[in-house]
């Protein structure tokens, strides 16, 4: 089995993606397939989550951060199908509405305590993950050495 089917599920899948949604208000869809490969590496989020940092640029970030995006291209094909799932069960829950080539939030999908600490890091980095994927994808996928 895949890393991801052991540290993520549903729940958390559709937690983060409706919560970086949330925060950039419009994602195409290869905008969101980019937002689980992040969620999956924990020094990330909890790099997003800490209240002192702040988003310059995806360059820089790449720069400073390199050791971060080794195995970025195994985390986005392992996070495909787990994506389109949270998705389909985002927009069944009308919690977000596909328009275009993206999605949008229809309704909150609010944190509880009881979602545990990992959903409210991913939280709390959701306006930082938010800032990273909301540039020209082609820019992102071309420099994270996605293969599609």
């Amino acid at each position: 089995m895949k890393f991801s089917s052991y540290y993520n599920n549903l729940g958390i899948n559709a937690f983060a993606i409706s919560s970086v949604l949330k925060e950039a208000g419009f994602l195409t869809i290869s905008q969101i397939a980019l937002i689980l490969p992040v969620v999956a590496h924990r020094q990330m989020v909890t790099k997003f989550a800490h209240g002192r940092f702040r988003f310059v640029s995806f360059e820089q970030y790449l720069i400073d951060n390199i050791e971060f995006f080794y195995n970025f291209n195994e985390r986005y094909l392992a996070s495909l199908t787990p994506t389109v799932n949270a998705l389909q069960f985002l927009n069944e829950m009308g919690v977000l509405q596909l328009k275009g080539d993206g999605a949008v939030i229809a309704s909150d999908l609010p944190f509880d305590a009881s979602m545990g600490k990992r959903a409210e890091r991913v939280m709390r980095a959701s306006p930082n993950i938010a800032a990273l994927i909301s540039g020209n994808a082609e820019v992102f996928y071309l420099n994270a050495r996605i293969e599609l």
